[in-house]
C-alpha cells in the first residue's frame, strides 16, 4: 500500500488496516523505519454507544488510564485537526487471537484482574473485550483509550470474563462476526505480497537470491492473480497461476493469511481460479504441494500424480519472508 496519513505535518505510510472499532480505523504505519499505530477517528453511528468529541475523548481517556496505572502504548502525537492520533505500536497477539486458536488466557487473568482493580480505584471502567489486550514479552497491554466512569455492570468479573474463554458468548461473537470476504481478479504490488507473506506460511517457499527481484516479476506477469480482502479491504488470501485457458491450469502460488485459516479462503480461490481457465470441463489442475498441505487439496478433490517431471539446476538457498 501506497497511501499516507498526515499527522501533525508527519506522513506515515500506512502498510495495513489492524482494526476497525466504534470510535475509528486504526492502521499499522511506519516513519523512519518506526512502526506506529494511527487512528482515524471516523463518525460512523454506533447504535449501542454515544460519543461527544472523539478526538477530545480519547486525549482525555489516555490522560486518566495513566494517571490509574494501567499499562496502555504511549500516545506520539495528536493531531485535532486532522483527527488522528499517533501511538506506539505495541506488537504481539490478542488475547482474542490465543483464546480463538486455541490457548488458554488463564497465563494472563492475573493481570487484567490487577488492571481491573485499578481501573475501579480510579472510578473506570476500560473495555475488557480480549481484542484491546495484546501480549508482549509476557505481559498484556491495554491498547484501547476507551474508558468509562465506573458500573459494576460492565466490569470485568461481571461482563469482561464472560470473553475470556470460550465461553457460549465468546462463540456466539464467532458466529456473528463471522467475517466476509470479496474474492476477485487483481494486480498486486510486490509491497503488499511481501507485507502479506509475513502473515502467512507460504513465504518459506521461494528462494532467497535475488528475491525482491523476483517477486516483482512475479506479482506483474502471472496469468492469473486472484486475491481475497475482508471488509476492510485488508490482503487475507491469494492465488498466483499459469494457464493457456484451453487445457491447464497450474497453480504456482495459494496461501491464507494466518489468523484467517479453515474459513474457506483458500478452497474459494481454488474454484474461482479454475473457473477463469475455463471450467473443470475443458482445465486440469496442476501444483506441486507442500506435504502439510496434501489434505487441504485433496478435499479439493484433487489426487497425488506420479507423471510429473522438471528440470532444476537453480541454486536455493531457503528463508522465511520476516
Amino acid at each position: 500500500m501506497d497511501e499516507q496519513l498526515i499527522v501533525c505535518g508527519k506522513p506515515y505510510r500506512v502498510l495495513r488496516l489492524l482494526g476497525h472499532g466504534k470510535g475509528g480505523y486504526s492502521y499499522l504505519a511506519e516513519a523512519a523505519e518506526q512502526r506506529v499505530v494511527v487512528k482515524q477517528i471516523h463518525h460512523e453511528p454506533c447504535d449501542y454507544y454515544a460519543f461527544g468529541n472523539k478526538i477530545e475523548a480519547e486525549r482525555k481517556d489516555y490522560e486518566r488510564l495513566l494517571a490509574a496505572g494501567i499499562r496502555i502504548p504511549q500516545m506520539l502525537a495528536i493531531d485535532p485537526e486532522a483527527e488522528r492520533i499517533v501511538k506506539e505500536y505495541i506488537e504481539g497477539p490478542t488475547i482474542f487471537e490465543l483464546i480463538k486458536n486455541g490457548a488458554s488466557a488463564a497465563p494472563y487473568l492475573e493481570q487484567v484482574q490487577d488492571m481491573a482493580e485499578k481501573a475501579k480505584t480510579a472510578g473506570l471502567n476500560i473495555d475488557y473485550f480480549p481484542t484491546n489486550f495484546v501480549v508482549r514479552d509476557g505481559l498484556i497491554w491495554y491498547v484501547d483509550y476507551e474508558c468509562n466512569e465506573y458500573m459494576d455492570a460492565w466490569s470485568f468479573h461481571t461482563w469482561g470474563i464472560r470473553y475470556w474463554s470460550r465461553t457460549p458468548e465468546f462463540e456466539a461473537y464467532l458466529k456473528k462476526h463471522r467475517p466476509a470476504f470479496m474474492i476477485r481478479e487483481e494486480r498486486i504490488t510486490r509491497e503488499e505480497y511481501v507485507d502479506f507473506l509475513k502473515r502467512t506460511d507460504l513465504g518459506s517457499q521461494y528462494p532467497k537470491e535475488r528475491f525482491e527481484e523476483r517477486i516483482t516479476r512475479l506479482v506483474n506477469t502471472v496469468s492469473i492473480s486472484l486475491t481475497a480482502r475482508n471488509e476492510q479491504g485488508l490482503l487475507v488470501g491469494v492465488l498466483f497461476g499459469l494457464t493457456d485457458y484451453a487445457y491447464w491450469l497450474y497453480i504456482t502460488d495459494l496461501g491464507v493469511d494466518r489468523e484467517y485459516v479453515r474459513q474457506g479462503i483458500g478452497s474459494r480461490l481454488m474454484q474461482t481460479a479454475h473457473q477463469l481457465a475455463g471450467g473443470e470441463k475443458d482445465i486440469s489442475v496442476y501444483l506441486i504441494a507442500n506435504e502439510n498441505a496434501v489434505p487441504f487439496y485433496e478435499k479439493c478433490g484433487m489426487k497425488k500424480a506420479d507423471d510429473v517431471m522438471k528440470y532444476n539446476h537453480i541454486e536455493w538457498t531457503e528463508f522465511t519472508v520476516t
